[in-house]
C-alpha cells in the first residue's frame, strides 16, 4: 500500500485542493470521499481506516480537502494569493468544481472506474454534483446523510430573523459579514452562506427528510447503485434510511444497514463499515468484473 499527498491540484476556479491518495496497484475503481461540514482527514480518522483497508484490496480511495475543510481556512489560489474560505464561507453549488477535480485526478491516476462517497454535508453534495452533471460513475455511497433544511429548521427557531439579517448584509454588499450569533450554537457563519444554505429555494433541500414531499427533485434522479448507512447513535432525521429507499425512485440497486452502537464518526465500527464498503463494492462491481 502506498500513500501520497496531493498538493499540486486547482479547481476551475483556480483554488488549491490538497488531497491524501490511497493508492490500489490495479488502478481500476477508484473511491473519491467528500467530507462533511468543516471536516479534514485529521477529523475524519474513519476514512484513513477505509483508504487503508480498500487500498490494501485493491480498491483506490482518494481524500479531497474541499472549499468547505475546517471552520476557516485560506486557500493558496492558482495566482500565488490566498482567499477566505471554510465551511463558514462557502457557496453549496461551487461544490461542483471541487468533485470535478478529484475525478480529473482520479483519472490521472490512473483509474477507469469512480465510486462517489459522501460524508454527512458531503452527501448533499453528491446528491446535487450527480443531479447537474449525471456523471459516469459506478455508484454512489452515502454515509450518515442528513436532512441539512430540516434539522436546521428544527434547531434554530430564529432563522427566519437570520435570513433577514443575511439578506440585508448581501444587500448592503457585505456578503462575508459574519452573523451576529453562532449558528445552532456551532459555528459562526457568513450572510453569503448563510442565505445560500437556507432560503426557500434553496439546492441544498435534497434530502427532506422531516418536510417530506411527494418528489425529492434531486434524490430521485439518480439511477445508480446507492449504498447508505448511519450510526444508531445518531439523531433521528439521519436513521430514515427506509424512506431515502422509497424516494430513490430511479434506483434498483439500493442497499442501507444501521450500525449498531456508533454515532457520527463511527467510532469502534471503523472496520466494519470498511468492509460493509468493500463486500457491497466488491458484490456489485468486481465479481465477474460487472
Amino acid at each position: 500500500m502506498n500513500i501520497d499527498f496531493i498538493n499540486d491540484a486547482y479547481t476551475i476556479d483556480g483554488l488549491k485542493m490538497p488531497m491524501v491518495h490511497f493508492e490500489s496497484y490495479e488502478k481500476d475503481i477508484c473511491v473519491i470521499f467528500i467530507h462533511g461540514m468543516c471536516g479534514t482527514i485529521i477529523d475524519n480518522y474513519f476514512a484513513t481506516v477505509w483508504g487503508k483497508l480498500l487500498s490494501e484490496k485493491n480498491i483506490g480511495f482518494i481524500y479531497e480537502h474541499n472549499r468547505g475543510h475546517s471552520i476557516e481556512n485560506d486557500i493558496v489560489m492558482k495566482d500565488g494569493t490566498t482567499e477566505r474560505y471554510g465551511c463558514m464561507y462557502e457557496i453549496f453549488q461551487d461544490s461542483i468544481y471541487d468533485i470535478d477535480l478529484a475525478i480529473e485526478i482520479a483519472k490521472n491516476k490512473g483509474y477507469k472506474r469512480f465510486i462517489l462517497l459522501g460524508h454527512s454535508y458531503g452527501c448533499n453534495k453528491v446528491i446535487y454534483y450527480y443531479y447537474k452533471k449525471h456523471p459516469n460513475i459506478l455508484g454512489i455511497i452515502l454515509a450518515s446523510a442528513p436532512d441539512m433544511i430540516g434539522s436546521h429548521l428544527c434547531n434554530q427557531p430564529d432563522y427566519k430573523e437570520l435570513l433577514r439579517e443575511a439578506k440585508e448584509n448581501i444587500d448592503n454588499h457585505k456578503p462575508e459579514k459574519l452573523l451576529h450569533k453562532m449558528i445552532e450554537e456551532y459555528m459562526y457563519m457568513s450572510s453569503q452562506t448563510y442565505y445560500n444554505w437556507y432560503n426557500e429555494n434553496s439546492e441544498l433541500n435534497n434530502l427532506p427528510v422531516v418536510d417530506n414531499p411527494e418528489h425529492w427533485e434531486q434524490f430521485e434522479t439518480i439511477d445508480t447503485p446507492i449504498l447508505t448507512f448511519s450510526g444508531s447513535n445518531e439523531e433521528d432525521y439521519y436513521l430514515h434510511l427506509d424512506l431515502l429507499k422509497k424516494k430513490a425512485l430511479n434506483c434498483n440497486n439500493f442497499e442501507y444497514e444501521i450500525i449498531k452502537d456508533t454515532g457520527h464518526t463511527y467510532r469502534n465500527k471503523e472496520i466494519e463499515i470498511g468492509n460493509l464498503i468493500y463486500d457491497w463494492i466488491n458484490k456489485n462491481f468486481i465479481k465477474g468484473n460487472v
